[in-house]
């Protein structure tokens, strides 16, 4: 990592509390490789060695994978045991957390099952494979029986476990992220329209998402999984949380309002329109005779085909693996335009160089 040695500043509390000046895409650039096998995490570390830092350390939040990835690896080296054993013994096994794993094996045996992507509103079975590389940040599973324990560490009850004065730090608000909205140890920490504070935070991966929230003046809170997941529909969440809250405080919950696919709509029309006027260069080709209206829409459709896929890179601020990923509908879309967008500029040239030699 280069930023002029700021680098070597950087410490635990940063990398707990995602100041450690390492960006959100270069956290994405590692992470959800879908990485079966066991490997040591620094592996996957050690592909951060080209990055820079986007800010010197401890001054501004970024939400980045790769800051729990270094954790993971910085655990295995110290402890001398893969993550995953860590976990096991050193946090499930003391908190009674039972159906709670950190690698596929684990997982298997404790009840796991793989979710649904979804394509179109529709859920698809994903055929992608557990991450072992992503328990740090991501793909450690759970049951919500098990994840209610962590509530009750929030709460106070399981003083039994860990030490108090460990539970108060890591409860701590660290970091304004605007106004009212704080991170501090891997927890968010913001206000409810009520003016009280809840605790909480989510995650998630290409076919599942959860979240765990804490209420600390009511003393309640709630775990949301689900076995489904696209990234256009995780705005519905909020509402969902909300609409838990609602219930528990005797009021009738907003209702949620139907996903419809609105963005692959779009994308699915531009792809038929595309497909009709490739047919159309195909079987009138001898027909279309304006030779420099056919070169510019040539130029113009290999040019958009060339700058699409990086556009919605830099649009959504995720490498295109995390698109295919978390979009895959959205992610094909795009590449079959890009596909007849090439053919349909190639057809355009042809046609201009047929009717020159002619």
């Amino acid at each position: 990592m280069q930023l002029n040695g700021a680098e070597s500043k950087i410490t635990i509390q940063h990398l707990l509390t995602h100041t450690s000046g390492i960006s959100s895409y270069d956290g994405l650039k590692i992470a959800d490789l879908g990485i079966e096998e066991q490997i040591e995490l620094k592996t996957i570390v050690q592909k951060l060695s080209s990055i820079s830092l986007t800010h010197d350390p401890g001054f501004v939040h970024q939400y980045s994978a790769a800051n729990y990835l270094i954790l993971g690896a910085i655990i295995e080296e110290i402890s001398a045991q893969k993550f995953a054993d860590y976990m096991e013994k050193q946090i499930f096994f003391p908190l009674q957390m039972t159906h709670t794993a950190a690698d596929v094996d684990m997982a298997n045996r404790t009840g796991y099952h793989t979710g649904y992507q979804s394509w179109f509103g529709f859920p698809a079975k994903s055929k992608l494979p557990y991450d072992n590389s992503g328990a740090p940040y991501s793909t450690i599973t759970s049951s919500a029986e098990d994840m209610s324990q962590l509530i009750l560490l929030l709460s106070g009850r399981r003083n039994d476990t860990f030490e108090t004065s460990v539970l108060n730090r890591y409860t701590e608000r660290l970091y304004e992220r605007k106004s009212e909205d704080y991170y501090g140890y891997g927890l968010r920490h913001t206000k409810l329209d009520s003016g009280k504070d809840i605790v909480w935070h989510s995650g998630s991966t290409p076919d599942a998402h959860a979240e765990l929230f804490y209420i600390p003046e009511e003393d309640w809170g709630a775990v949301i999984l689900t076995n489904k997941n696209h990234i256009l529909e995780e705005s519905s969440l909020p509402l969902l949380k909300q609409g838990i809250i609602d219930i528990m405080h005797g009021n009738e919950p907003e209702k949620i309002p139907s996903y419809f696919p609105t963005s692959q709509l779009i994308l699915g029309l531009i792809v038929t329109g595309l497909f009709r006027w490739t047919i159309i260069l195909i079987v009138k080709r001898k027909k279309l005779k304006k030779r420099k209206t056919m070169l510019m829409i040539g130029v113009l459709s290999l040019m958009i085909g060339a700058i699409l896929i990086p556009f919605l890179i830099y649009t959504m601020q995720s490498p295109w693996h995390s698109i295919s990923a978390f979009a895959p509908d959205i992610a094909f879309l795009t590449v079959i335009t890009v596909l007849l967008l090439a053919i349909s500029g190639m057809l355009c040239f042809l046609n201009y160089f047929r009717r020159a030699t002619n």
